[in-house]
């Protein structure tokens, strides 16, 4: 099982939304910290690789690079892909993400 620290950086965040993302005007991943009260955004960027959902290469992802700020808290995250386009907006899977403060 890999584990995610407070104040990590460099790790990729992605996204597989299985659907085309590639035209898409705004993309972020929302975030709800573990105070269940505390929500906003990291940007992202779509993303081309390998679909397991669709099963084909294409831009099918959203992709944010953690810096130090991001996860500055510990305890369990909820995180979402959020995409909007001329014709609507859309939101993925939520993903649960725990957060651990260093030496657990």
């Amino acid at each position: 099982m890999i584990k995610h620290y407070i104040n990590e950086a460099g790790t990729d965040l992605v996204f597989d939304c299985g659907v085309n993302v590639g035209t898409v005007q705004d993309q972020y991943i929302k975030y709800l910290k573990p105070d269940g009260t505390t929500s906003g955004s990291f940007s992202a960027s779509v993303y081309s690789s390998h679909s397991s959902i669709i099963g084909a290469i294409g831009t099918y992802f959203l992709k944010h690079t953690l810096i130090t700020t991001d996860f500055n808290v510990a305890g369990e995250w909820k995180l979402q892909a959020y995409v909007a386009a001329i014709d609507g907006t859309w939101y993925g899977e939520s993903v649960r993400v725990d957060i651990l403060n260093p030496f657990e």
